[in-house]
């Protein structure tokens, strides 16, 4: 049920903001405000309680927010606050997120290593996944030294692995099966 809710209050958002052409500036925004939630979560907890009236919640999102986010994003919160659906900002944000991505040809690609990644391989990388998916591509790197080497890459629900700590698990499993 909350699965539904927040995508319907994203998709509101989003046909707002692509009326007044603002999808990239809501979305960024939209991020922003969701680390600072993330980071603050006594503000979510005030938010969320039902004893504070929504006029002292709606005066605190404009002390905190106001002038420094687009005034649709500030009266989304606004809404979302006062009809006690704040709790799922996170989850709009990410339903947000999936329609800005799916409307502006993007995709999201993660890739695990076991160690940084130079500029030069990162770019080659973002290159590479553009020509496989067709999209503009956002890379998500991350640190893994358990890996040992190699690299693991996920795009659209699929994963590649390469990584040697899996190609020595494949190895394993191939001698075990062969003494056995």
């Amino acid at each position: 049920m909350a699965e539904i809710v927040s995508e319907r209050y994203a998709l509101s958002l989003f046909e707002v903001a692509k009326d007044e052409g603002k999808t990239g500036a809501i979305f960024e925004e939209l991020q922003a405000i969701c680390q600072i939630f993330a980071d603050n979560p006594d503000l979510m907890k005030v938010l969320k309680t039902p004893s504070i009236e929504s006029e002292e919640k709606n005066q605190l999102l404009q002390t905190v927010f106001g002038g420094r986010i687009d005034p649709y994003l500030l009266n989304f919160l606004m809404l979302i606050t006062e009809k006690r659906r704040i709790g799922l900002l996170f989850e709009m944000a990410e339903a947000y997120k999936q329609q800005y991505y799916f409307e502006e040809g993007i995709c999201e690609v993660r890739a695990v290593t076991a160690a940084p990644m130079s500029q030069a391989l990162t770019e080659k990388l973002k290159e590479k996944m553009c020509s496989v998916t067709g999209k503009k591509v956002v890379l998500k790197t991350k640190v893994d030294p358990s890996i040992l080497g190699g690299i693991i890459v996920n795009v659209n629900d699929k994963q590649i692995d390469t990584s040697v700590k899996t190609r020595l698990q494949e190895l394993a499993q191939k001698l075990t099966q062969t003494i056995a």
